[in-house]
């Protein structure tokens, strides 16, 4: 279907239409806010062979591959420009901001891609094998036998199959995005500008003369879904390693499947706290945890925040920033005096904006996605209520399109993100932009996009590193040590052995009226968190 124009004009025709569709509006106006998610370019050339995007065996759950690549599609999945998708659209949860991608003509077939692996041969193997001894003290496979993950009969021999997942010129790598469900509007924009970079990567060349085999999967933002996506490249297509997966519910649980499997994820989203017990994954990004401490911080110092609610999606991260929250407010005078859950089919936000006027709330607080916090604003202005200091939120606020969304009910909301503000234009957050937006030049720009920017670049500068000789361990390794990478987009990344939190710092950012409209203009940091966890 031919792209709408402008992706920030369509918002603004269709806000008054996301408060009907969070609602549980038509099929029709959930289909229409889909649409501006669909951003891709259309006129980049893709690297021969379909950039080095595959999607596996046919009926793998494969999602889109880059402009110009033939990928086996399926149902919810966000074709690339110039690809077709197939299947049957998947139904948003009720009452999200969400529908499934439009459909077109029959999908084309699975097919090779830059990289030259075929997914689904050779034995399992976890680890790197037995046999001589790498640097840094791993074991690699042994010379001349074969090795998992390379052509029958290839040796290990150094540029060869060196591990599960290389070959003499490609390395599988596994990526789980948000392409459908109750978030998919957005959330695929927050897998995009991670597979920019790593496209970036093979169109100059790749990693030392192998090309990146991305296998892009979608978890419609469920954890059930996200696992069952992992262990399909993990043990049927034999991934190398995952990267950039900007999804927290499948980052949580990968992560002692990660260690279990001693299959590296690099560059992690962050967002909750199981992710950094983990051995094998190295997250980039600040979690929840950490926006809570800072918001609560800052509104109790900076705005006299007394009397506090918080209205938060029931999940194990929501819960944990409501925790949070509690403990830094309770530091200074403050209290939470009540919190409600939210569902996607029940946000409860009628309720929840009625208990806030009884009791003399100045503050709400949220973790919510721009739908629901969408329906929580126009319900305050239906009562004709706003707290004294307006809302705050987790960093699920934090997109270009939420202020033109709220309008002038939203003003002054306080949203955290983990890297410089869109508005700040850092000469890194230039470089950032020129990357991403070279591939999609319509993507709004997050704290996950950029998370997903940092770790890919990650991955792709500790895999050069290591030289011909790619295995996981040495690449866990080496990212084990990396010491004060630069991001260029605000804070700096540092790992080492047990202590993997390596993003404590925050930025706040305020929705204030820009002339005839409503933008994020930054307002606070770097803020520090000197109430987080030490791991």
């Amino acid at each position: 279907m031919a792209y709408l124009g402008s992706r920030r004009l369509f918002v603004l025709l269709t806000a008054g239409a996301l408060a009907s569709a969070a609602c549980g509006g038509s099929a029709a106006q959930r289909a229409a806010l889909k649409v501006q998610s669909q951003n891709q370019a259309g006129t980049n050339a893709a690297a021969p062979g379909g950039g080095g995007y595959s999607g596996g065996d046919a009926g793998a759950s494969a999602a889109p591959a880059e402009a110009g690549a033939a990928t086996s599609d399926v149902a919810g999945s966000s074709p690339g420009a110039g690809a077709s998708s197939s299947g049957s659209a998947a139904s948003p949860a009720a009452g999200s901001n969400s529908a499934a991608k439009s459909s077109s003509a029959a999908a084309q077939p699975a097919t090779r891609s830059a990289a030259g692996s075929s997914g689904g041969s050779g034995a399992q193997s976890s680890g790197a094998g037995a046999g001589k001894v790498l640097p840094g003290g791993s074991s690699g496979p042994t010379p001349g036998a074969p090795t998992p993950g390379g052509p029958p009969g290839a040796g290990s021999a150094v540029g060869g199959a060196t591990d599960v997942g290389v070959t003499a010129n490609s390395i599988k790598v596994g990526h789980i995005g948000i392409y459908s469900g109750p978030v998919g509007s957005f959330g695929d924009d927050l897998s995009y500008a991670g597979r920019a970079k790593l496209q970036e990567i093979n169109d100059s060349g790749g990693i030392n003369g192998r090309k990146l085999d991305v296998l892009v999967r979608d978890d419609a933002w469920d954890g059930t879904k996200g696992m069952n996506a992992a262990r399909d490249l993990v043990e049927r297509e034999h991934i190398f390693a995952f990267c950039c997966i900007m999804s927290v519910n499948t980052s949580d649980p990968l992560t002692p499947y990660a260690d279990e499997h001693k299959i590296p994820h690099i560059g992690a989203d962050g967002w909750g706290e199981p992710q950094y017990k983990g051995a094998w994954t190295f997250p980039v990004s600040a979690s929840a945890v950490t926006e809570a401490h800072m918001l609560a911080k800052y509104q109790a110092e900076k705005q006299g925040a007394k009397r506090v609610a918080i209205i938060y999606i029931n999940n194990p991260t929501g819960r944990a920033y409501v925790k949070a929250y509690e403990e830094v407010i309770k530091k200074f005078n403050g209290e939470v005096v009540f919190s409600q859950p939210a569902t996607f089919d029940d946000p409860g936000t009628t309720t929840f904006i009625a208990q806030a006027r009884t009791q003399n709330i100045d503050t709400i607080s949220t973790y919510l996605d721009p739908g629901i916090f969408t329906r929580l604003v126009r319900e305050a202005a239906a009562q004709n209520y706003k707290p004294k200091n307006a809302f705050s939120g987790a960093a699920g606020l934090y997109f270009q399109v939420t202020p033109n969304f709220t309008g002038p009910n939203g003003e002054g909301t306080i949203a955290a993100t983990h890297w410089v503000t869109n508005d700040m234009d850092t000469p890194g957050y230039r470089a950032y932009k020129a990357v991403v937006e070279k591939y999609y030049p319509k993507i709004d720009h997050s704290t996950w996009t950029k998370g997903g920017f940092v770790g890919a670049s990650i991955f792709g500068n500790a895999l050069k590193s290591l030289g011909l000789e790619v295995t996981r361990q040495r690449l866990k390794d080496t990212v084990d040590t990396l010491s004060n990478f630069e991001t260029g987009l605000g804070p700096n990344i540092s790992f080492s052995p047990g202590h993997h939190r390596a993003n404590k710092t925050i930025y706040l950012a305020q929705i204030q009226r820009s002339g005839d409209k409503f933008e994020f203009k930054y307002i606070a940091g770097p803020l520090v968190d000197e109430y987080a966890e030490t791991n």
